[in-house]
């Protein structure tokens, strides 16, 4: 007991510091992209989304695959434990590091669709009904006493960012990443990601519809750089399944 409360707990304050290191991450990302100057719009959210995607990657990842591939490997043996910085390294628990590895997948993929439906559909939201109040508190309605025209009703509406669907593609691609590289831990992810995507279909149709302007089209000719990361995290998967699976085993 004392042993799976650590690891909830553990699981849970990595989730937090995942999520307020997104923001930071892409400040960073935005910055340096900026610095580079680019030639075209393409260009530059190609940048984007491939230094996004990378801090993203390591900030998401890392943790798992630490577990996965390094916890408990290399401690030593009785009378000749190996240290860091003068510590003994970490061990896994009797029964090995899956279980642990299981664990904190389920509490960063559910933890992070959770948080990211809320933020998704709750800042709108907010914005909305500030921008309604400020608008009828400064008098710019013409019949306050009356149901508002369909204009004003639009006005009160968000304006999507220049890079709206961005946040989208991100969180399909690391999702993405979750169900293949890993699914041999945590076989359920596949699952999780069904009900995510059948909730996020509803709550986006919402959110575009009710919250936010009518975006300005754009024609492209694919989804850019998305299906190289994609392809990549394709082949990654393969290798860590497969090392996952051997690692267990041997274990």
């Amino acid at each position: 007991m004392v042993s799976l409360t650590t690891s909830v707990t553990a699981a849970l304050l990595n989730l937090v510091c995942i999520m307020t290191f997104n923001l930071i991450y892409r400040r960073i990302a935005t910055f340096l992209t900026e610095l580079e100057i680019h030639r075209t719009q393409s260009d530059y959210e190609n940048s984007l989304t491939l230094k996004m995607y990378m801090l993203k990657f390591v900030n998401y990842y890392s943790s798992v695959f630490y577990i996965a591939f390094f916890k408990g490997r290399f401690v030593g043996y009785p009378g000749h434990y190996n240290s860091l910085f003068g510590y003994r390294q970490e061990e896994c628990g009797t029964g090995g590091c899956l279980f642990e590895l299981s664990l904190q997948l389920a509490i960063i993929v559910a933890g992070k669709q959770f948080i990211n439906a809320v933020v998704e559909m709750g800042v709108p939201w907010l914005l909305r009904v500030y921008k309604k109040w400020s608008v009828h508190k400064k008098g710019q309605c013409a019949h306050e006493n009356h149901a508002p025209t369909q204009w004003e009703s639009d006005y009160n509406l968000i304006n999507q960012e220049e890079l709206g669907l961005f946040s989208e593609y991100l969180e399909m691609v690391l999702q993405f990443g979750f169900v293949t590289i890993f699914v041999v831990a945590f076989p359920l992810a596949p699952l999780f990601a069904l009900l995510n995507n059948i909730t996020e279909i509803r709550l986006d149709a919402r959110k575009f519809i009710t919250f936010l302007r009518r975006p300005v089209a754009e024609r492209v000719k694919n989804i850019g750089i998305w299906y190289r990361i994609l392809n990549s995290v394709g082949k990654i998967s393969v290798i860590t399944n497969i090392s996952t699976s051997v690692t267990f085993l041997v274990i």
